[in-house]
């Protein structure tokens, strides 16, 4: 079987779950316990949960990572520990808990754990010093949501951020939160289902159109849950390239040579959809990811590539750990 690293996991230490039953309301996330016994967070932007020991177990991961053919996972804060809400100095107190218990994951068991951070993004200088600190402590990249607290991330507040990431060799992941459209998505888990994909969808338009990834070209991002619907859109995008001048004003290329420079995890959900994606940005931007241990994760991630017709043994083990193996490089050059 090919070895498989999978870019896409979350990790919620237990420690960090009592400190938020006792002192959550001070972080504006507090805990709470459903009769049946499940565990959610409570966020400003909405519930998340629930919160089982998949989240925290190690030995619970392992067992999915064995039964689903995983040798490597990345793990990643879920979106709820990004605290973009607090002060800057509040949001970093708990950012660093998490991204310690990643690091510390990651160097007790390097074979089958590497590990990314999140930042307090509202306070860019702050980010960046915790970008070194992390990246002394062995950690790969940094996961950002897709808007901080409701800004854009190509606002040019956030540029040296991404000059200080480039030049330390980290990845970003960039993971849908507090997303565009909430207030008509509070039934059927919508700000889910659909709103997800489309901030992840939104962020990377902005990224592409202001000019951020022309810039920024040696930088590593990954678009969360394949991208959201960047790979259906990107015909739109270059008409819209060619028929409006605001399109064409920061970039010199259409958008669609800037999709083909993101990297995707596989998180489809759709054997039909993973092929649209492989045809639109090519199999060596895709990255085998499964979400775990969300319930909108995909509990057979290999499977969606596994019964990709047309690939052959070589392409597969691209998907399955060859992309990530680069991606997860310091080494920037040659971009």
């Amino acid at each position: 079987m090919s070895r498989c690293v999978d870019i896409h996991s979350h990790f919620f230490p237990v420690a960090i779950l009592e400190h938020l039953r006792r002192e959550g309301a001070r972080y504006r996330t507090p805990v709470r316990n459903e009769a049946d016994g499940r565990v959610f967070i409570l966020t400003p932007e909405r519930s998340y949960g629930p919160i089982g020991p998949g989240f925290y177990d190690l030995d619970v991961r392992r067992a999915f990572m064995k039964t689903a053919g995983i040798d490597t996972q990345v793990l990643l804060a879920p979106p709820f520990l990004f605290y973009y809400w607090l002060e800057a100095e509040a949001g970093l107190e708990i950012v660093q808990m998490e991204n310690d218990a990643i690091a510390d994951v990651a160097r007790g068991d390097p074979e089958h754990f590497a590990g990314f951070a999140t930042v307090p993004l509202q306070d860019v200088r702050l980010s960046i010093l915790e970008c070194e600190r992390v990246r002394a402590r062995g950690l790969r990249g940094i996961e950002i949501g897709s808007n901080i607290d409701g800004v854009d991330l190509d606002a040019l507040q956030f540029w040296p951020f991404y000059e200080a990431v480039e030049a330390l060799g980290l990845a970003i992941l960039i993971h849908p939160n507090n997303v565009a459209g909430a207030s008509r998505m509070r039934e059927f888990h919508l700000m889910n289902l659909v709103g997800f994909p489309l901030d992840t969808t939104l962020a990377a338009a902005r990224l592409i159109f202001a000019g951020v990834v022309e810039r920024f070209p040696r930088l590593k991002i990954c678009l969360g849950q394949a991208g959201g619907c960047l790979p259906y859109l990107v015909g739109r995008f270059d008409h819209g390239y060619g028929a409006r001048p605001e399109c064409r004003a920061h970039i010199p290329k259409p958008p669609s040579a800037y999709a083909s420079w993101f990297y995707y995890d596989t998180i489809t959900h759709s054997a039909t959809v993973l092929r649209l994606l492989l045809d639109t940005v090519g199999l060596d931007r895709v990255m085998l990811g499964s979400d775990f241990p969300f319930d909108m994760g995909s509990r057979a991630p290999r499977s969606v590539v596994e019964t990709q017709n047309g690939l052959d043994s070589e392409q597969r083990a691209r998907i399955f750990a060859g992309t990530a193996a680069e991606f997860l490089s310091a080494d920037t050059a040659g971009r």
